[in-house]
């Protein structure tokens, strides 16, 4: 027996007081010019969440998820009062703090169970999408709402319909498959929204040429077609 061994416990305390620090380093960030006891929650909040968080989940062998859920209930009722407490003092009325929170705590249990990766590659995307607060909100104020209904019409073609369909040859020859033509169908709608971006972000003429090169390394026909549904947009 290895006495230097670390238990695969401590190694999963650790990571998950490594998933509060990280998440904690963003909020901290955004709030360091609050004063001393005016942050709802920084660093070292964020940081013994996820430590307790890792607690919690060594806990499953014995106690099941019972410690986790009145964990999570815990956090929640003293969000809510601090929750009240804020908007009534300055009228924000943001509940990402007590998401995040939320989130730093199971993510603690969840790398505490084993799932070390797993639990930090979700700590850096919630970090990364945090910190890009500025950048979504702005590009929010640039889509128009066109341009949302073309992207969900878009999604329900690809991740509601498409899934459903048979992949079998039908008809004469069994040359049609629903399947395949469906693929096709999303292609073209894809190029259409792409060029669309690229003729928004870099203009119509460097537009085209973008929706061309892109739609020919995947499909010269399905390019063609997303060229030609784009060009009455572009000279209207």
């Amino acid at each position: 027996m290895n006495p230097l061994a670390i238990p695969h416990e401590a190694i999963g305390l650790v990571a998950a007081l490594a998933v509060g620090l990280l998440i904690g380093l963003e909020r901290g960030w955004h709030e360091r010019e609050q004063p001393e006891g005016g942050r709802v929650a920084g660093l070292r909040t964020f940081a013994l969440t996820g430590l307790l968080g890792g607690v919690l989940g060594n806990l499953f062998p014995q106690f099941g998820a019972w410690p986790l859920l009145g964990g999570l209930l815990g956090i929640s009722m003293l969000r809510a009062v601090s929750y009240r407490h804020i908007a009534k003092s300055s009228g924000n009325l943001s509940a990402t703090s007590a998401v995040v929170m939320l989130l730093t705590l199971a993510l603690g249990a969840y790398a505490a169970r084993g799932s070390v990766a797993l639990s930090l590659g979700a700590a850096v995307i919630a970090a990364v999408l945090l910190d890009m607060k500025p950048t979504l909100h702005g590009w929010l104020r640039l889509i128009e709402h066109r341009e949302l209904t073309a992207t969900l019409q878009l999604l329900v073609l690809s991740v509601v319909i498409l899934p459903n369909l048979p992949s079998v040859g039908m008809g004469p020859y069994h040359a049609l498959n629903p399947y395949q033509l469906w693929w096709a169908v999303i292609l073209i709608a894809s190029l259409s929204m792409v060029g669309h971006v690229a003729m928004r972000v870099t203009g119509a003429q460097r537009g085209m040429l973008w929706t061309g090169l892109l739609g020919g390394l995947a499909s010269s026909t399905a390019a063609t077609l997303a060229l030609a549904r784009s060009g009455p947009a572009r000279t209207s």
